[in-house]
This record gives structure tokens, C-alpha cells and sequence, in this order.
């Protein structure tokens, strides 16, 4: 069971059911898929049926995916979790937020969190990224928290930039 983890500002807490929809409608936002889909976008009800997916079955199997909402208000913002990067035996830090929230350091606050969660109760080693190249915002957000670039590697079909940080390198920058 994923703890709950808290910030100044947000409440990071396990995903339910009651989180489907504005799943959806974030993941089928044009700005928030303008570099997830570049191999043709899904359909609503495809994205639907992935989401309830993940969420049911408590995916995943190692790490965890926490709804990442205001804390004072309950609003939804959007996602931020560990997760294997596909068979490569990695694991991977990723997020996701409506456009609302960019800009305004929710996106790095929270992966900083999750983050030291991931090298201090999983004790994962290293942790990971990977983003569109053109997607700057997602690797500003990647370096504020400590992982360092690491060329183009090919994921999801697709070279991306790659990103990492090992937990000696974490635990010693603390």
C-alpha cells in the first residue's frame, strides 16, 4: 500500500476510481499529449480503458503512481510515479499535469518527493527518466530535482532524451 506523502502545498495519495475521469480528460488535453502520442492519438475510450487498468490493478507491480492534488483544497492536478521502464530492469520517475499547474513548480515539488521516496523506502538504484527531446519543461523539472542527462536512448519506440541519477549520487547531495 503507498503511504501518502506530503508537501508544503500538495497531498500525493494512491489513485482510485474516482480519479478515472479527470485522467482522461488530462491524458487527451492537446498540450498535455502533444509528445506522448507521437505514434497517433487514442481514443477516449482506449485511454479510459488503460487508466481504469492501472489503476484496478494497482499498477505497478514495483513502485507506485500517486494522484497528486492540492493539499489545502483536494483538486486534482495530475500524477507523478515510479514504475519500470519497460523491460529494461530500470526504474523510472515520471508525472503528468494539467497545463493549469505549469510553471508554477508543482510538477518538481512532487517528483522531488517521490523521488526520495524512491531511493530511501524502495531503495531503487539508479532512478531514471525518459523525455521527448523537445519536451524542455519536463527536463527542467528533471535536473531541478538532481538527475542528469544522458544523451538520447531509444523507449516507447521512440529516441528520448535519457535521464538519471544514481542513490550514492542522491544520498550524497542530501
Amino acid at each position: 500500500m503507498l503511504p501518502e506523502i506530503r508537501t508544503d502545498r500538495l497531498r500525493l495519495r494512491r489513485r482510485r476510481l474516482d480519479d478515472l475521469e479527470f485522467t482522461v480528460a488530462m491524458d487527451m488535453d492537446p498540450d498535455v499529449g502533444r509528445y506522448l502520442y507521437p505514434h497517433g492519438w487514442p481514443t477516449v475510450e482506449e485511454r479510459r480503458r488503460v487508466n481504469r487498468d492501472r489503476i484496478v490493478s494497482n499498477w505497478p507491480e514495483v513502485g507506485g503512481v500517486w494522484a497528486v492534488e492540492w493539499a489545502d483544497q483536494g483538486e486534482s492536478l495530475g500524477w507523478c510515479g515510479l514504475f519500470p521502464l519497460e523491460a529494461s530492469g530500470l526504474i523510472e520517475i515520471g508525472y503528468r499535469y494539467v497545463p493549469e499547474t505549469w510553471g508554477k513548480g508543482v510538477a518538481t515539488e512532487a517528483a522531488a518527493r517521490v523521488l526520495e521516496h524512491g531511493f530511501r523506502e524502495f531503495g531503487f538504484d539508479p532512478i531514471v527518466a525518459v523525455t521527448h527531446p523537445e519536451n524542455t519543461g519536463s527536463q527542467t523539472v528533471l535536473t531541478k530535482i538532481g538527475l542528469r542527462p544522458g544523451g538520447l536512448q531509444f523507449h516507447y519506440g521512440l529516441d528520448l532524451s535519457f535521464f538519471s541519477l544514481s542513490r550514492a549520487d542522491y544520498l550524497s547531495a542530501q
